[in-house]
Protein backbone atom coordinates (compact mmCIF):
# COMPACT_ATOMS: atom_id res chain seq x y z
CA UNK A 1 0.00 0.00 0.00
CA UNK A 2 2.16 2.51 0.96
CA UNK A 3 4.50 1.67 -2.16
CA UNK A 4 1.15 2.70 -4.22
CA UNK A 5 0.85 6.00 -2.46
CA UNK A 6 4.16 7.05 -3.91
CA UNK A 7 3.51 6.11 -7.48
CA UNK A 8 0.68 8.17 -7.11
CA UNK A 9 2.17 11.26 -5.61
CA UNK A 10 4.89 11.10 -8.36
CA UNK A 11 2.55 11.38 -11.32
CA UNK A 12 1.82 14.93 -10.49
CA UNK A 13 5.22 15.95 -10.63
CA UNK A 14 5.66 14.55 -13.97
CA UNK A 15 2.90 16.38 -15.26
CA UNK A 16 4.38 19.23 -14.29
CA UNK A 17 7.77 19.00 -15.27
CA UNK A 18 6.54 17.69 -18.74
CA UNK A 19 4.08 21.21 -19.08
CA UNK A 20 7.48 22.94 -18.17
CA UNK A 21 8.90 21.72 -20.90
CA UNK A 22 5.89 22.58 -23.15
CA UNK A 23 6.25 26.22 -22.10
CA UNK A 24 9.71 25.91 -22.69
CA UNK A 25 9.59 25.05 -26.22
CA UNK A 26 6.92 27.49 -27.08
CA UNK A 27 9.47 30.16 -25.54
CA UNK A 28 11.12 29.40 -29.75
CA UNK A 29 8.20 31.27 -31.67
CA UNK A 30 7.01 34.72 -30.71
CA UNK A 31 3.73 35.02 -29.65
CA UNK A 32 0.27 37.62 -30.54
CA UNK A 33 1.87 41.01 -29.80
CA UNK A 34 5.55 40.26 -29.68
CA UNK A 35 8.51 41.46 -32.02
CA UNK A 36 9.12 39.69 -35.31
CA UNK A 37 11.48 40.51 -38.42
CA UNK A 38 9.20 38.06 -40.34
CA UNK A 39 6.43 35.42 -40.25
CA UNK A 40 8.66 32.79 -39.53
CA UNK A 41 9.67 34.64 -36.21
CA UNK A 42 5.94 34.40 -34.93
CA UNK A 43 3.73 31.05 -33.87
CA UNK A 44 1.88 29.10 -36.19
CA UNK A 45 -0.92 31.16 -37.28
CA UNK A 46 0.29 34.67 -36.63
CA UNK A 47 2.05 36.78 -39.39
CA UNK A 48 4.58 39.55 -39.11
CA UNK A 49 3.19 43.28 -39.67
CA UNK A 50 4.89 45.90 -38.85
CA UNK A 51 7.27 43.95 -36.74
CA UNK A 52 4.75 42.80 -34.33
CA UNK A 53 3.36 39.18 -34.21
CA UNK A 54 -0.53 39.27 -35.24
CA UNK A 55 -3.63 37.54 -36.75
CA UNK A 56 -3.64 37.27 -40.36
CA UNK A 57 -5.74 39.88 -42.19
CA UNK A 58 -7.42 39.07 -45.97
CA UNK A 59 -4.07 40.40 -47.37
CA UNK A 60 -1.82 38.40 -45.71
CA UNK A 61 -0.39 35.65 -47.03
CA UNK A 62 -0.99 32.25 -45.62
CA UNK A 63 1.46 30.03 -46.00
CA UNK A 64 3.92 32.83 -44.49
CA UNK A 65 6.16 33.65 -47.43
CA UNK A 66 9.72 31.55 -47.82
CA UNK A 67 12.80 33.39 -47.24
CA UNK A 68 13.41 34.97 -50.19
CA UNK A 69 10.01 36.77 -50.34
CA UNK A 70 7.71 39.25 -49.37
CA UNK A 71 3.93 39.34 -48.85
CA UNK A 72 2.65 41.76 -51.31
CA UNK A 73 -1.72 42.08 -51.32
CA UNK A 74 -2.17 38.45 -49.99
CA UNK A 75 0.92 36.73 -52.61
CA UNK A 76 4.11 36.16 -52.09
CA UNK A 77 6.58 38.34 -54.01
CA UNK A 78 9.86 37.01 -55.01
CA UNK A 79 12.57 39.84 -53.75
CA UNK A 80 15.79 38.24 -53.14
CA UNK A 81 17.75 35.32 -54.75
CA UNK A 82 18.16 32.94 -51.77
CA UNK A 83 22.15 32.02 -53.70
CA UNK A 84 22.49 35.32 -54.00
CA UNK A 85 21.03 37.30 -50.70
CA UNK A 86 23.04 41.04 -51.75
CA UNK A 87 22.20 40.71 -55.30
CA UNK A 88 26.23 41.63 -56.41
CA UNK A 89 25.76 38.94 -59.02
CA UNK A 90 27.76 36.27 -57.09
CA UNK A 91 26.23 33.12 -55.76
CA UNK A 92 27.02 32.38 -52.32
CA UNK A 93 29.38 29.47 -53.56
CA UNK A 94 31.80 32.52 -54.94
CA UNK A 95 30.56 35.06 -52.39
CA UNK A 96 32.81 35.10 -49.65
CA UNK A 97 30.27 37.53 -48.09
CA UNK A 98 26.83 37.23 -49.12
CA UNK A 99 25.32 39.62 -47.47
CA UNK A 100 27.38 42.42 -48.28
CA UNK A 101 26.96 43.59 -52.01
CA UNK A 102 30.29 45.42 -51.72
CA UNK A 103 32.14 42.42 -51.18
CA UNK A 104 32.89 39.80 -54.28
CA UNK A 105 35.53 38.42 -56.52
CA UNK A 106 35.13 41.55 -59.11
CA UNK A 107 35.45 44.13 -55.90
CA UNK A 108 38.34 45.97 -55.51
CA UNK A 109 40.83 45.27 -52.70
CA UNK A 110 40.87 47.97 -50.65
CA UNK A 111 42.89 48.75 -47.22
CA UNK A 112 40.18 47.84 -44.69
CA UNK A 113 41.01 44.30 -43.01
CA UNK A 114 38.46 42.57 -44.99
CA UNK A 115 39.12 40.48 -47.98
CA UNK A 116 37.14 42.59 -50.66
CA UNK A 117 37.82 40.50 -53.34
CA UNK A 118 37.69 37.11 -51.83
CA UNK A 119 40.64 35.57 -53.24
CA UNK A 120 41.70 34.16 -49.65
CA UNK A 121 43.56 36.98 -49.16
CA UNK A 122 43.31 40.16 -46.54
CA UNK A 123 44.90 44.40 -48.14
CA UNK A 124 47.60 42.16 -50.28
CA UNK A 125 49.72 44.99 -51.77
CA UNK A 126 48.65 47.45 -49.39
CA UNK A 127 51.02 49.71 -47.56
CA UNK A 128 51.39 48.69 -44.00
CA UNK A 129 49.46 50.88 -41.40
CA UNK A 130 51.12 52.15 -38.30
CA UNK A 131 50.66 50.17 -35.70
CA UNK A 132 47.95 51.61 -32.90
CA UNK A 133 46.30 53.92 -35.99
CA UNK A 134 42.86 54.36 -35.54
CA UNK A 135 40.93 55.12 -38.79
CA UNK A 136 36.85 55.41 -39.50
CA UNK A 137 35.11 52.73 -41.50
CA UNK A 138 31.98 51.78 -42.51
CA UNK A 139 29.06 54.11 -43.63
CA UNK A 140 26.57 56.09 -42.20
CA UNK A 141 24.07 55.36 -45.39
CA UNK A 142 20.63 53.91 -44.19
CA UNK A 143 20.90 51.74 -41.16
CA UNK A 144 24.42 51.18 -41.33
CA UNK A 145 27.09 53.03 -38.93
CA UNK A 146 29.96 54.79 -39.20
CA UNK A 147 32.65 52.53 -36.83
CA UNK A 148 36.67 52.89 -36.25
CA UNK A 149 39.22 49.92 -36.85
CA UNK A 150 42.43 49.86 -35.00
CA UNK A 151 45.95 48.80 -37.15
CA UNK A 152 47.57 45.81 -35.55
CA UNK A 153 50.91 44.22 -37.21
CA UNK A 154 50.47 46.49 -40.22
CA UNK A 155 47.20 45.31 -40.52
CA UNK A 156 43.59 46.89 -40.08
CA UNK A 157 41.77 45.09 -37.74
CA UNK A 158 37.65 44.40 -38.17
CA UNK A 159 35.52 47.50 -38.21
CA UNK A 160 33.10 48.32 -35.55
CA UNK A 161 30.72 49.92 -37.33
CA UNK A 162 26.96 48.10 -38.42
CA UNK A 163 28.02 46.57 -41.98
CA UNK A 164 25.03 46.31 -44.48
CA UNK A 165 22.61 43.52 -45.16
CA UNK A 166 20.39 42.30 -47.74
CA UNK A 167 17.06 44.21 -48.35
CA UNK A 168 13.73 43.37 -46.84
CA UNK A 169 10.47 45.34 -47.33
CA UNK A 170 10.46 47.15 -44.12
CA UNK A 171 10.45 51.01 -45.38
CA UNK A 172 14.29 50.62 -44.53
CA UNK A 173 17.63 50.85 -46.58
CA UNK A 174 18.77 47.51 -45.22
CA UNK A 175 22.08 47.16 -48.00
CA UNK A 176 22.77 51.00 -47.09
CA UNK A 177 22.92 51.88 -50.94
CA UNK A 178 20.71 54.87 -50.49
CA UNK A 179 17.66 53.46 -51.50
CA UNK A 180 14.83 52.33 -49.68
CA UNK A 181 12.97 48.52 -50.38
CA UNK A 182 14.22 48.77 -53.65
CA UNK A 183 13.49 45.42 -54.38
CA UNK A 184 10.31 45.29 -53.32
CA UNK A 185 6.96 45.28 -55.12
CA UNK A 186 4.47 48.17 -54.72
CA UNK A 187 1.10 49.79 -55.55
CA UNK A 188 1.31 52.50 -58.79
CA UNK A 189 2.01 56.14 -57.41
CA UNK A 190 3.60 55.12 -54.60
CA UNK A 191 7.11 57.15 -53.80
CA UNK A 192 9.58 57.23 -51.85
CA UNK A 193 12.69 59.63 -50.89
CA UNK A 194 15.69 58.10 -51.69
CA UNK A 195 19.71 59.35 -51.83
CA UNK A 196 21.53 61.86 -49.04
CA UNK A 197 22.85 64.93 -49.58
CA UNK A 198 26.50 64.20 -48.68
CA UNK A 199 29.99 63.76 -50.90
CA UNK A 200 28.65 63.42 -54.61
CA UNK A 201 25.53 62.03 -53.76
CA UNK A 202 21.86 64.05 -53.78
CA UNK A 203 18.69 63.44 -52.72
CA UNK A 204 15.94 62.36 -55.17
CA UNK A 205 12.31 60.51 -55.38
CA UNK A 206 11.72 56.93 -56.18
CA UNK A 207 8.30 55.98 -58.20
CA UNK A 208 6.47 52.71 -58.89
CA UNK A 209 6.44 51.79 -61.92
CA UNK A 210 4.67 48.50 -62.83
CA UNK A 211 4.71 47.23 -59.57
CA UNK A 212 8.72 47.68 -59.15
CA UNK A 213 10.28 50.78 -57.52
CA UNK A 214 11.95 52.70 -60.21
CA UNK A 215 15.50 54.52 -60.03
CA UNK A 216 16.30 56.70 -58.03
CA UNK A 217 15.94 60.50 -59.49
CA UNK A 218 19.05 61.53 -57.28
CA UNK A 219 22.98 61.01 -57.53
CA UNK A 220 23.25 57.34 -55.67
CA UNK A 221 26.63 56.24 -54.24
CA UNK A 222 29.34 54.96 -56.64
CA UNK A 223 32.18 52.85 -55.91
CA UNK A 224 35.13 54.66 -53.99
CA UNK A 225 37.98 55.65 -56.04
CA UNK A 226 40.78 57.86 -55.40
CA UNK A 227 40.53 61.14 -56.35
CA UNK A 228 39.59 63.14 -53.44
CA UNK A 229 35.69 63.24 -53.04
CA UNK A 230 33.93 60.88 -51.02
CA UNK A 231 32.49 58.85 -54.24
CA UNK A 232 30.63 56.42 -51.85
CA UNK A 233 28.87 58.82 -49.77
CA UNK A 234 29.43 57.66 -46.38
CA UNK A 235 30.73 60.64 -44.98
CA UNK A 236 34.50 59.03 -45.39
CA UNK A 237 37.18 60.36 -48.36
CA UNK A 238 39.55 58.25 -50.11
CA UNK A 239 39.09 55.72 -47.53
CA UNK A 240 40.62 52.39 -47.97
CA UNK A 241 43.64 53.68 -49.65
CA UNK A 242 45.71 54.62 -46.21
CA UNK A 243 46.51 57.91 -47.63
CA UNK A 244 49.04 60.00 -45.79
CA UNK A 245 50.80 57.14 -43.89
CA UNK A 246 54.39 56.69 -44.11
CA UNK A 247 55.97 54.68 -47.14
CA UNK A 248 59.11 53.30 -48.41
CA UNK A 249 59.55 53.39 -52.21
CA UNK A 250 62.11 52.34 -54.91
CA UNK A 251 65.46 53.65 -54.96
CA UNK A 252 66.58 56.69 -54.29
CA UNK A 253 62.73 58.01 -53.99
CA UNK A 254 62.74 56.34 -50.45
CA UNK A 255 60.31 57.53 -47.80
CA UNK A 256 57.26 59.15 -48.42
CA UNK A 257 53.42 59.30 -47.94
CA UNK A 258 50.65 57.69 -49.88
CA UNK A 259 48.91 59.60 -52.12
CA UNK A 260 46.15 58.98 -55.21
CA UNK A 261 47.76 58.92 -58.71
CA UNK A 262 45.30 61.41 -60.57
CA UNK A 263 43.58 60.10 -63.31
CA UNK A 264 43.31 56.90 -61.93
CA UNK A 265 40.71 54.91 -59.72
CA UNK A 266 42.57 52.87 -57.64
CA UNK A 267 46.52 53.45 -57.69
CA UNK A 268 48.48 54.91 -54.93
CA UNK A 269 52.24 55.94 -55.01
CA UNK A 270 54.77 56.77 -52.13
CA UNK A 271 54.54 60.86 -53.16
CA UNK A 272 58.11 60.55 -53.74
CA UNK A 273 58.26 58.50 -56.79
CA UNK A 274 58.19 60.30 -60.57
CA UNK A 275 55.41 62.36 -60.81
CA UNK A 276 54.98 62.58 -57.07
CA UNK A 277 54.08 65.67 -55.27
CA UNK A 278 57.43 65.47 -53.63
CA UNK A 279 59.36 63.63 -56.55
CA UNK A 280 62.79 62.50 -55.17
CA UNK A 281 63.60 60.76 -59.16
CA UNK A 282 66.39 62.09 -60.85
CA UNK A 283 68.35 61.73 -64.10
CA UNK A 284 70.21 58.37 -64.16
CA UNK A 285 73.95 58.25 -63.42
CA UNK A 286 76.42 56.49 -63.05
CA UNK A 287 76.88 56.14 -59.29
CA UNK A 288 75.45 52.63 -58.58
CA UNK A 289 72.47 53.89 -57.63
CA UNK A 290 68.91 54.20 -59.06
CA UNK A 291 68.47 57.58 -59.60
CA UNK A 292 65.25 57.17 -61.60
CA UNK A 293 63.48 55.13 -59.47
CA UNK A 294 62.49 52.42 -61.62
CA UNK A 295 63.71 49.68 -59.90
CA UNK A 296 67.17 49.24 -62.12
CA UNK A 297 70.81 50.51 -61.62
CA UNK A 298 72.53 52.66 -63.82
CA UNK A 299 70.74 51.20 -66.83
CA UNK A 300 70.57 53.18 -70.51
CA UNK A 301 74.04 54.68 -69.69
CA UNK A 302 75.70 53.45 -73.07
CA UNK A 303 76.98 56.52 -74.44
CA UNK A 304 77.09 54.68 -78.03
CA UNK A 305 74.95 53.06 -80.72
CA UNK A 306 77.70 50.61 -81.82
CA UNK A 307 76.31 47.19 -82.12
CA UNK A 308 77.63 44.16 -80.03
CA UNK A 309 78.08 42.22 -83.62
CA UNK A 310 80.93 42.30 -86.28
CA UNK A 311 77.59 41.66 -88.69
CA UNK A 312 75.91 44.77 -87.47
CA UNK A 313 79.55 46.67 -87.14
CA UNK A 314 78.58 50.69 -87.09
CA UNK A 315 79.91 51.91 -90.47
CA UNK A 316 82.34 54.86 -90.13
CA UNK A 317 82.88 54.98 -94.06
CA UNK A 318 85.65 55.64 -95.87
CA UNK A 319 89.00 56.90 -94.38
CA UNK A 320 91.17 57.97 -97.28
CA UNK A 321 95.03 58.11 -96.87
CA UNK A 322 95.98 62.03 -96.81
CA UNK A 323 96.16 62.01 -93.30
CA UNK A 324 92.35 61.51 -92.51
CA UNK A 325 91.20 61.25 -88.88
CA UNK A 326 87.73 59.32 -87.19
CA UNK A 327 87.19 60.07 -83.59
CA UNK A 328 85.15 57.77 -81.55
CA UNK A 329 84.17 58.14 -78.05
CA UNK A 330 81.74 55.23 -76.57
CA UNK A 331 81.85 53.05 -73.33
CA UNK A 332 81.13 49.12 -72.50
CA UNK A 333 78.21 49.14 -70.58
CA UNK A 334 76.13 47.21 -69.47
CA UNK A 335 78.21 43.34 -68.48
CA UNK A 336 78.63 41.83 -71.35
CA UNK A 337 78.84 45.11 -74.07
CA UNK A 338 81.45 45.46 -76.75
CA UNK A 339 81.55 47.23 -79.52
CA UNK A 340 82.15 46.85 -83.07
CA UNK A 341 83.03 49.10 -85.72
CA UNK A 342 83.92 49.44 -89.85
CA UNK A 343 86.16 51.23 -91.48
CA UNK A 344 87.32 51.06 -95.03
CA UNK A 345 90.64 52.67 -95.81
CA UNK A 346 91.17 54.03 -99.27
CA UNK A 347 94.48 54.00 -101.41
CA UNK A 348 94.71 57.06 -103.63
CA UNK A 349 97.02 55.69 -106.84
CA UNK A 350 97.19 58.63 -108.36
CA UNK A 351 99.08 60.83 -105.58
CA UNK A 352 100.92 57.76 -104.80
CA UNK A 353 101.97 57.98 -108.33
CA UNK A 354 103.34 61.84 -107.99
CA UNK A 355 104.57 61.04 -104.82
CA UNK A 356 106.24 57.49 -105.74
CA UNK A 357 105.41 56.75 -102.48
CA UNK A 358 101.93 54.99 -101.33
CA UNK A 359 100.76 57.21 -98.08
CA UNK A 360 98.53 53.95 -96.85
CA UNK A 361 99.43 53.91 -93.50
CA UNK A 362 96.08 52.52 -91.56
CA UNK A 363 96.35 53.18 -87.78
CA UNK A 364 94.25 52.88 -84.84
CA UNK A 365 94.46 53.43 -81.13
CA UNK A 366 93.09 54.25 -77.65
CA UNK A 367 93.06 58.25 -77.25
CA UNK A 368 91.04 57.51 -73.83
CA UNK A 369 91.38 54.43 -71.90
CA UNK A 370 90.90 54.33 -68.20
CA UNK A 371 90.20 50.36 -67.15
CA UNK A 372 92.51 48.67 -69.50
CA UNK A 373 90.47 48.19 -72.68
CA UNK A 374 91.39 46.03 -75.38
CA UNK A 375 91.06 45.71 -79.11
CA UNK A 376 90.92 43.11 -82.22
CA UNK A 377 91.30 43.63 -85.69
CA UNK A 378 89.55 41.87 -88.56
CA UNK A 379 90.71 42.65 -91.92
CA UNK A 380 88.07 42.16 -95.05
CA UNK A 381 85.54 40.44 -93.19
CA UNK A 382 84.20 39.23 -89.53
CA UNK A 383 85.29 34.98 -89.98
CA UNK A 384 87.85 33.99 -87.37
CA UNK A 385 90.87 33.60 -90.42
CA UNK A 386 90.64 37.21 -91.12
CA UNK A 387 91.82 38.27 -87.42
CA UNK A 388 94.92 40.52 -87.59
CA UNK A 389 95.35 41.53 -84.16
CA UNK A 390 93.73 40.46 -80.79
CA UNK A 391 93.47 41.46 -77.47
CA UNK A 392 96.02 44.53 -78.10
CA UNK A 393 95.79 48.53 -77.74
CA UNK A 394 97.09 49.72 -81.06
CA UNK A 395 97.24 48.72 -84.56
CA UNK A 396 99.28 49.50 -87.93
CA UNK A 397 98.49 48.28 -91.89
CA UNK A 398 101.21 50.10 -93.60
CA UNK A 399 102.81 50.86 -96.68
CA UNK A 400 104.64 53.95 -96.62
CA UNK A 401 107.57 51.61 -95.83
CA UNK A 402 110.81 49.86 -98.07
CA UNK A 403 111.93 46.47 -96.73
CA UNK A 404 112.33 42.61 -97.73
CA UNK A 405 110.77 39.69 -96.51
CA UNK A 406 111.97 36.81 -94.94
CA UNK A 407 112.76 35.26 -98.48
CA UNK A 408 114.12 38.78 -99.54
CA UNK A 409 111.44 40.11 -101.68
CA UNK A 410 110.97 43.48 -101.28
CA UNK A 411 107.42 44.95 -99.58
CA UNK A 412 106.07 48.26 -98.89
CA UNK A 413 105.28 50.78 -101.82
CA UNK A 414 107.37 53.45 -100.68
CA UNK A 415 109.36 54.42 -102.89
CA UNK A 416 107.42 52.79 -105.56
CA UNK A 417 106.53 53.94 -109.40
CA UNK A 418 104.26 52.72 -112.01
CA UNK A 419 106.59 49.55 -113.24
CA UNK A 420 109.75 48.50 -111.43
CA UNK A 421 112.16 50.35 -113.10
CA UNK A 422 115.51 51.46 -110.81
CA UNK A 423 114.49 48.85 -108.35
CA UNK A 424 111.61 50.58 -106.96
CA UNK A 425 108.47 48.37 -106.08
CA UNK A 426 105.11 48.32 -108.15
CA UNK A 427 102.67 51.05 -106.60
CA UNK A 428 99.17 50.17 -106.17
CA UNK A 429 95.88 50.76 -105.10
CA UNK A 430 94.69 48.30 -102.13
CA UNK A 431 91.68 49.60 -100.59
CA UNK A 432 91.04 47.85 -97.21
CA UNK A 433 87.76 46.92 -95.08
CA UNK A 434 88.46 46.61 -91.19
CA UNK A 435 86.35 45.52 -88.81
CA UNK A 436 87.03 47.01 -85.03
CA UNK A 437 86.13 45.18 -81.94
CA UNK A 438 86.46 47.11 -78.40
CA UNK A 439 86.25 44.91 -75.59
CA UNK A 440 87.33 44.96 -71.98
CA UNK A 441 87.61 41.86 -69.13
CA UNK A 442 85.40 43.83 -67.08
CA UNK A 443 81.48 46.13 -67.36
CA UNK A 444 81.17 49.02 -65.69
CA UNK A 445 79.24 51.98 -66.76
CA UNK A 446 82.54 54.44 -66.40
CA UNK A 447 84.31 52.04 -69.22
CA UNK A 448 84.42 55.47 -71.11
CA UNK A 449 87.11 55.14 -74.20
CA UNK A 450 88.08 57.65 -77.03
CA UNK A 451 89.54 55.76 -80.46
CA UNK A 452 91.24 57.56 -82.73
CA UNK A 453 91.62 55.76 -86.44
CA UNK A 454 94.04 57.31 -89.09
CA UNK A 455 95.43 57.01 -92.71
CA UNK A 456 98.25 58.50 -94.03
CA UNK A 457 100.83 60.61 -93.14
CA UNK A 458 100.32 62.45 -89.89
CA UNK A 459 99.36 66.52 -90.43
Amino acid sequence: MRTNKIRILWIPAILMLLGILVLHCGEDKAGPGDFCEKDNDCESGLTCRDNICQQPQQKDCQPPCREGQTCFEGTCKTIMDPDDKDGDGYPDAQDCNDLNPGINPDAHEYCDGADNDCDGLTDEDCTPCPNGAVQDCGTDLGECTIGTQTCASGSWEACSGMSPSPETCDGKDNDCDGKIDEVCPCSPGDQFACGVKQGICTEGVQTCDNGMWAACTGQLPQTEICDGLDNDCDGLTDEGFNLGYPCTDTGECKNGAVECVPQTDFDTRCDTMPGGTNDASSSETCDGLDNDCDGLTDEELETDSAENSCILAQDLGNLPDDGSRIDVAGNLWPEGDEDWYKVTATDDLAEDLEDECDRFHFKVEFSQNPTGLLLDIYVGDCTAEQVDCTNDTEYEHRYDFTGFDLDGHPIGQCPCSADSQGGKTICSADDKVFFIRIHGPTASCDNNYGLAITNGPPP
